[in-house]
This record gives C-alpha cells, sequence and structure tokens, in this order.
C-alpha cells in the first residue's frame, strides 16, 4: 500500500508537470486574468473615453427615464440591439482599429468588444428588465385591488338591493 501512495504521488506530480508545460492551459485564476487584461489595455485612448461615455449616457438615460415605461421599453430594444451588432463592430474594429487605436484589441473572439461594450450595455439591459417587472408586478397589485373594491362595492350594492327588494315584497 505505501508503494502505491508513492506512485499515485509520482503520477500526481507528473501530471501537473505536463500541465504547467501545455502553453494552452491555463493555470492563472481569475484575478490574474482581469489584472492583465486590465494591464494590456491603454486606458488613457479617445476612443475608450468616448466609449465611456457613452456607456455612462445609457445608464443615466435608463436611470432617468426608469418611471417611463415607454421610454424604459425603447431603450432596452435599442440597447439589445447595439449589443445584437458587436460582432459587426468588432470585425469592422478589427479591420479599421489603426485609425483610431494604438493597438488591435478585437480579436476573433470577440473577447474585447464583450468585455468593455456589451458587458456593460447587458447589465443596463438587465436592470431595465428588472424595473419592467417591478412595475408590472405593482400594476397587477393596482388592478387586483381595484377588481376587490369593485367587488365589494357589487355586494354591497346587491345587498342593498336585495333588501329594499324584501322589504317592498313585505309592503305589497
Amino acid at each position: 500500500t505505501r508503494s502505491s501512495i508513492i506512485m499515485a504521488a509520482e503520477l500526481e506530480a507528473a501530471v501537473l508537470n505536463s500541465l504547467r508545460s501545455n502553453p494552452n492551459i491555463t493555470t492563472t485564476s481569475f484575478y490574474d486574468d482581469v489584472l492583465g487584461f486590465y494591464h494590456a489595455v491603454n486606458w488613457g485612448e479617445s476612443w475608450l473615453h468616448a466609449l465611456a461615455a457613452f456607456q455612462l449616457a445609457v445608464w443615466l438615460l435608463a436611470a432617468l427615464t426608469r418611471k417611463n415605461s415607454n421610454v424604459q421599453l425603447a431603450l432596452l430594444f435599442v440597447v439589445l440591439g447595439l449589443v445584437y451588432s458587436a460582432e459587426w463592430l468588432n470585425t469592422l474594429g478589427s479591420r479599421h482599429w489603426a485609425a483610431f487605436a494604438s493597438q488591435n484589441y478585437f480579436d476573433p473572439r470577440g473577447v474585447f468588444i464583450s468585455v468593455v461594450y456589451s458587458a456593460p450595455l447587458l447589465v443596463a439591459a438587465f436592470g431595465m428588465l428588472i424595473n419592467a417587472l417591478r412595475s408590472a408586478a405593482r400594476l397587477l397589485v393596482e388592478v387586483k385591488k381595484l377588481q376587490f373594491k369593485t367587488e365589494a362595492k357589487a355586494k354591497r350594492q346587491n345587498a342593498v338591493t336585495a333588501k329594499a327588494a324584501a322589504s317592498h315584497k313585505k309592503e305589497a
């Protein structure tokens, strides 16, 4: 049994060494990946500032129109359309990156555009969707309250009518 434990440990060490030597397998943490992404991007570029301003404008518009369901719905569809266009924008950016960026951020898998363009828009869209669900729930509660009041009023009216009819029958 002792020799089988030693053999298992040696096998484990061999597998780990094999994994470490394979360049296609990454063993870094999520934090390391995020930090690497952050340092790989030149955040001082003006087009990234414009993109950040656009994202901020979308978020502000979503927050300021949160009580207007029609505007929120239109904005939700616009935002989802913009997210849908991300693949096309990535292809366009890949072709013409030299005109506005210091390096080509637009990889074939679309990781960069997904992180800096689509993800913030999707979070804003999710917020608008949650707001729409809250509004629908609030409206449902109001409709049910009104229904209960109407039914109670109708019952009282029927009771008064039945009482009046009964007293009218006694008199006759």
